[in-house]
């Protein structure tokens, strides 16, 4: 089963304002990072948002069976937008 590209679903999504690493504030126009997973039951869910000094260039350890990605894009007005993929961990195939 085909699953959507997870920076076109996610862009735009609602997020907080504070980094869940260092607990610094994400001001309107900097850069973030967000860490999501794939659900069947719910699509993609954001997990983790972080400011772009504490994010993470890939995901690792990478979960076998989930799918999961490292996004980027800008924080504006409690959302994460222009969206793109900084890395991303299929589940393994068997």
């Amino acid at each position: 089963m085909s699953r959507p590209d997870p920076a076109a679903a996610l862009n735009g999504v609602g997020t907080g304002h504070i980094c869940d690493q260092c607990n610094r504030r994400i001001q309107h126009g900097d850069k973030a990072g967000m860490y999501v997973t794939y659900y069947d039951a719910g699509g993609w869910t954001p997990r983790r948002t972080w400011c772009i000094d504490c994010c993470p260039d890939e995901v690792d350890p990478g979960t076998d069976e989930a799918d999961e990605a490292i996004l980027l894009g800008v924080f504006f007005a409690h959302r994460l937008v222009s969206v793109t993929i900084r890395d991303r961990s299929r589940p393994a195939t068997q």
